[in-house]
């Protein structure tokens, strides 16, 4: 039987008001068997998204609870069926140039094609070969288990994990959410490949997935092909799993764990019902008043006001019959008790007085902007259908959810508050510096309350250059791309381009930066700034009705800022935490000592974040002059993309920019270092750290090079599941968790290199594999099979790109800024499109045959 389902249960639109999402177009059909097939019928982008969900997540483990079996047997069925192998089924996706992934959570586990929509009826046999005959083979079982054992590694090296793992384990007792989806460590251990054989056999039984199909496709024909490939596969039993009640918390709790940081960290939680309680949508307000945006309560308090955290976030986390409201915060280490104590203070103040209107306002546009923002893509169509359905039944649940959120009340949230947010319902954990003392503890520690887009150029005098994009999203863009940059950055100033960069969201000449953070929101917008290693940008996305003063806001951001003393302090001391945070992670480690090892004193030796001395040394007077000299030159350039016609917008810019920002300086390059001309071998230990990375760099040409395309091609065959680096270094010889390939791109040089994280002690063996396969591939080059599939891989994701319109013109003001021009992606396709195994193998030969590389290894 199929259907075409409608919105909002079938509700007459009148009783419901205005409401102007209305993007998914659902039809369902049941196969006999009991499985569901959801198709949502999208022609505007040649784009698929095909995702096969099964309802069990690491809470439906049964048994073998807490073992993180669910995710286990995710990676299981990549390893083959019966009639193709692994690295077979994966290749064939790339060679129809898809993406073929999977991920697991709580409640689900999805595994997701996304590819050309000319490619689905091949790609979705087999994805269902994949879900419903894996061949689990005893020695792939163990050999992914390893695999896995290092991806619990990455995990004791992330700090927010382990924060919101600890958090988790200490507010529920009983319920399975205690578990991480990972596992833990022992049960995990003990799992064996019978185990999993039998859980796929009582899990993954028809009656317990169901199939999306998001994309340009005839629900008719998709019906048709699941039939076909998943219609045959027999209804099994299927063991009811009633999840444990959780018992009432009578008590704050407190739990204090150490991670090797200089930062600390904190979590409170306080429980709440799961999701379909009626209480759920004025959390979810709850949570956006009070810290899920940068005019939000905390933020503004505790981050921009008294300085006491760097980050603050809160969420309302609704799971399967319970859920959790969480205030996430990190901070130094000496500040750790005054944060905890002012959160406390805030959160009892928001029970006391119901939020004003114009706050509930704010919270609604930025409810329906993200929410619009979520479904950019086919594959987050996809997404939300199958939440829908998966939770209520209801591929339009995410439209009825907003339409409950936008009925919310001040004083729907503050009860709620005032209900839910209670001193002994509180549940703390804190994240702290290995060594680090807290002062002693009060005996309670709550006190308080708790088609193909195609972008045009338009040049006007004074050298100023426009790039416009229209869709029908109701969403509109507008992007400044600056010159900027590592070269940019005068000697002993190093981190000033990120710093002016934020600066420009912190206040005008007439405006303060709480001042814009609350206009941008009031529009139903978000506004970010952002620096790397050849240029800066500063962004802001709307409502498309709000753009006329959404417009007029931005150019003052960009013509007037103030550059205040009290908000340069503040920004110094958020980079300051983010370099901080880069010691914390190894993959950072290893890129920053491959670079200054590579490049030396010269700028490519350092990071957009600078040094601590560089920072230091930085006073508003340097800013200043660094944005008039070269963020505001007629370098600049202007993108728009959205539903509002450029000639509405296009003449509010001109006057605005074009006379008023001068010529920009001529670019001119520091000499380069002189190119290692034998192997450069660096090491550097980061103690507490539960992995090592290996990270080897050949150096390449500047970005403009006609060479970077064919190396693009290496890369892309280089990194992903099935590459010949991925079997030979984890499949085969299980050596590593991850082992992948990139590139460092400058507009003077750059550096091809190739990376894996290892088990501390097998660094050596990881180097020797390593430079064992670059320096074949060199020699023998990549076969037909790989080129053709990388290529493909690189043409699909062109594809893939034109679905967000702001990504469009975001990557095309890039390149014109970066003299590859506005069209390059265009030409880019072009020229891919013809390009020869022969192009491609000779820069192997060119760039990966010299002992001129340099290798950097971080242990612990």
């Amino acid at each position: 039987m199929s259907s075409t389902l409608r919105s909002a249960a079938g509700q007459p639109s009148s009783e419901l008001g205005p409401f102007p999402l209305s993007l998914l177009a659902v039809e369902q059909r049941t196969l006999a068997n009991g499985l569901t097939v959801l198709v949502n019928r999208d022609l505007r982008v040649p784009v698929v998204s095909l995702q096969c969900w099964c309802a069990t997540g690491s809470l439906h483990e049964g048994r073998w609870i807490g073992s993180g079996i669910s995710h286990l047997l995710e990676h299981l069925l990549f390893k083959g069926t019966a009639t193709r192998t692994g690295v077979q089924m994966v290749q064939e996706i790339q060679d129809l140039g898809g993406h073929f992934n999977a991920y697991t959570t709580y409640e689900r586990t999805v595994y997701h094609i996304d590819l050309p929509a000319e490619s689905w009826r091949q790609a979705l046999p087999i994805l269902a070969d994949a879900v419903l005959h894996p061949a689990i083979a005893p020695e792939e079982f163990d050999r992914e288990k390893d695999v896995i054992r290092r991806e619990f590694a990455m995990v004791e090296d992330d700090p927010e994990t382990q924060l919101f793992q600890a958090a988790f384990e200490t507010a529920f007792l009983r319920h399975p959410m205690r578990f991480p989806i990972i596992g833990q460590i022992d049960l995990f251990n003990a799992l064996t490949c019978d185990d999993v054989v039998a859980y796929h056999r009582e899990r993954y039984v028809p009656q317990n997935l169901f199939l999306i199909a998001s994309g340009a496709v005839e629900p008719e024909e998709v019906f048709s092909v699941a039939e076909s490939c998943m219609g045959s596969e027999p209804r099994r039993f299927l063991t009811d799993l009633p999840l444990p009640a959780e018992p009432q918390q009578v008590a704050a709790r407190y739990a204090r764990k150490t991670f090797a940081s200089e930062l600390a960290r904190i979590s409170i939680l306080y429980p709440v019902p799961g999701f379909g309680h009626p209480d759920s949508a004025a959390l979810r307000v709850l949570a956006l008043l009070l810290g899920e945006a940068r005019s939000s309560i905390l933020h503004q308090k505790l981050v921009e006001s008294e300085s006491l955290a760097e980050e603050v976030e809160t969420f309302a986390f609704a799971g399967p019959e319970v859920g959790a409201f969480g205030v996430e915060a990190r901070c130094a280490p000496e500040r750790l008790e005054a944060l905890a104590a002012r959160i406390r203070e805030e959160v009892a103040a928001i029970g006391q007085a119901p939020p004003s209107e114009a706050d509930l306002t704010l919270a609604r546009r930025l409810t329906l902007a993200r929410s619009i923002s979520e479904l950019k893509t086919m594959a987050g169509k996809a997404e939300a259908v199958g939440s829908g359905w998966l939770v209520a039944r209801d591929p339009y649940l995410k439209e009825t959810f907003l339409r409950l959120l936008l009925g919310v009340s001040g004083e729907d949230v503050q009860r709620v508050a005032r209900r839910y947010l209670l001193p002994h319902k509180e549940n703390r954990v804190d994240l702290v510096p290995v060594g680090f003392r807290l002062p002693a503890r009060r005996s309670s520690a709550a006190t308080g309350r708790g088609g193909k887009a195609v972008p045009s150029l338009t040049k006007v005098g004074g050298g100023l250059r426009m790039i416009s994009l229209e869709n029908n999203l109701p969403l509109q863009f507008f992007r400044a791309a600056f010159g900027g940059g590592l070269l940019s950055e005068p000697k002993g100033k190093e981190g000033i381009c990120f710093l002016a960069a934020q600066l420009l969201l912190k206040g005008t000449r007439s405006r303060t930066a709480a001042t814009i953070a609350r206009e941008v929101e009031e529009l139903g917008g978000s506004v970010a700034a952002d620096a790397g290693n050849n240029s800066a940008g500063l962004s802001l996305e709307v409502l498309s009705d709000q753009w006329a003063p959404a417009l007029k806001l931005f150019l003052e951001m960009l013509l007037e800022p103030a550059c205040r003393e009290e908000e340069l302090a503040i920004e110094k001391r958020k980079q300051l935490s983010l370099l901080q945070a880069e010691r914390d992670d190894p993959l950072s480690l290893a890129r920053n000592l491959v670079r200054r090892t590579l490049y030396g004193t010269h700028p490519y030796g350092g990071t957009i974040l600078g040094t601590e001395e560089s920072l230091a040394s930085l006073c508003v007077a340097d800013v200043e002059h660094f944005i008039a000299t070269v963020l505001q030159t007629n370098r600049l350039i202007l993108a728009g993309a959205g539903p509002v016609d450029p000639r509405e917008w296009q003449p509010f810019v001109v006057p605005e920019l074009a006379s008023r920002f001068g010529e920009a300086a001529g670019l001119s390059f520091p000499p380069l270092p002189p190119l290692p001309s034998r192997p450069v071998r660096a090491e550097e230990r980061a103690p507490g750290k539960e992995q090592a990375i290996v990270e080897i760099a050949f150096p390449i040409p500047e970005l403009v090079h006609p060479d970077q395309l064919p190396l693009a091609v290496v890369g892309e065959a280089l990194s992903d599941l099935g590459t010949r680096l991925f079997v030979r270094v984890r499949d085969e010889l299980g050596l590593a968790y991850f082992v992948s390939a990139s590139r460092f791109l400058g507009r003077q040089a750059g550096y091809f290199y190739f990376y894996a994280g290892t088990a501390p002690g097998k660094e050596q063996e990881v180097e020797r594999v390593l430079l064992e396969e670059v320096f074949r591939l060199a020699q023998e080059g990549f076969s037909e099979g790989e080129f053709v599939r990388a290529r493909a891989k690189l043409i699909s994701e062109e594809t893939m790109s034109w679905q967000n319109p702001a990504s469009v013109v975001t990557s095309s003001a890039l390149h014109e800024l970066l003299g590859l021009g506005w069209d390059y992606d265009e030409r880019r396709l072009l020229r891919l499109k013809a390009m020869s195994l022969d192009e491609v193998n000779r820069v192997l030969r060119t760039y990966f045959q010299s002992q001129g590389y340099v290798i950097g290894v971080v242990r612990p």
